[in-house]
């Protein structure tokens, strides 16, 4: 018989959920400190964090491993905060393009934070394209942590 929810949820080490989500704070905080029309809901960033966990936990006893790398680890952040949509924007925000897909654009800054980079490293043009598959499409973990790989190596001026 499956865990009901509950413990599921309970199944996550609190204190890698508050380590995580205190880091993530931090790091909306910093890059998104000129955004005044929008807030970081924590409770939602919370839920992002713990179903990020959960995912690649189950990723992991899938496919037999044991430590999921940083491009996994990157993907699945990417994802759970876009599906999350933790940041939110007041009533009387006058809606840009930029918030629009802010969620977008966090998600990447945090994919980014699990591989030491920073996104003033990429160009505008990948930003672009990043952004508009977390916004429109549905894109597998897998395939995105593959992106995230060839990504560090390009900016790294490796070969992939």
């Amino acid at each position: 018989m499956s865990k009901p929810p509950a413990d599921i949820i309970r199944s996550v080490p609190e204190g890698k959920v508050l380590t995580r989500l205190d880091t993530l704070v931090e790091l909306f905080n910093k890059a998104f400190r000129d955004f005044t029309e929008a807030h970081l809901n924590v409770k939602l960033l919370r839920h992002a964090v713990v179903s990020y966990f959960l995912d690649l936990g189950r990723m992991k006893d899938f496919h037999g491993i044991t430590h999921a790398d940083r491009h996994k680890r990157a993907a699945f952040t990417m994802l759970w905060v876009v599906r999350a949509h933790p940041v939110q924007l007041h009533t009387n925000a006058n809606m840009t393009e930029a918030l629009i897909v802010i969620n977008e654009l966090f998600a990447i800054h945090a994919g980014l934070s699990h591989l030491n980079m920073d996104i003033a490293v990429i160009s505008d043009e990948y930003i672009r394209n990043l952004i508009y598959i977390l916004h429109f499409r549905q894109v597998a973990p897998e395939i995105l942590a593959s992106a995230m790989y060839l990504l560090e190596r390009a900016c790294r001026k490796e070969t992939p």
